[in-house]
């Protein structure tokens, strides 16, 4: 099943434009994913929707029917999984496995409008 490849809960932290960025991405067999992010201080954001992966690309849309600003190739590696850009393979993500902690679960913040200047990273 190519879903086996993507799915579970991944975990990203990076730094961009000299600010800290904490994901959790968790990816389910109803091909729905709840996306945990944290820009710099403050809580993590909880975004939600339903992705699509063909065995190659990984596409997504969130529950407001925004699509995710870039597809994603997929590639595997030991326990983690890297996600480059289509459009722009200089861009990607390397996630690791790692289980969504409870204290994020718990104490995320749902997006409001006036959160979304600040724009999800996948």
């Amino acid at each position: 099943e190519k879903l086996e490849k993507v799915l579970g809960e991944w975990h990203y932290t990076g730094v961009e434009s000299g600010v800290e960025i904490d994901i959790y991405l968790a990816l389910y067999t109803d091909k729905t994913f709840d996306l945990y992010q944290k820009v710099g201080e403050g809580p993590h954001y909880l975004y939600k929707g339903y992705f699509e992966y063909d065995g190659e690309v990984l596409t997504g849309t969130y529950s407001d029917y925004t699509p995710w600003a870039q597809d994603y190739k997929v590639t595997r590696s030991n326990g983690s999984m890297t996600l480059t850009s289509v459009a722009n393979p200089d861009y990607l993500l390397t996630l690791k496995k790692e289980s969504i902690p409870e204290s994020v679960r718990t104490h995320y913040m749902p997006v409001t409008k006036a959160q979304e200047e600040v724009l999800p990273i996948l």
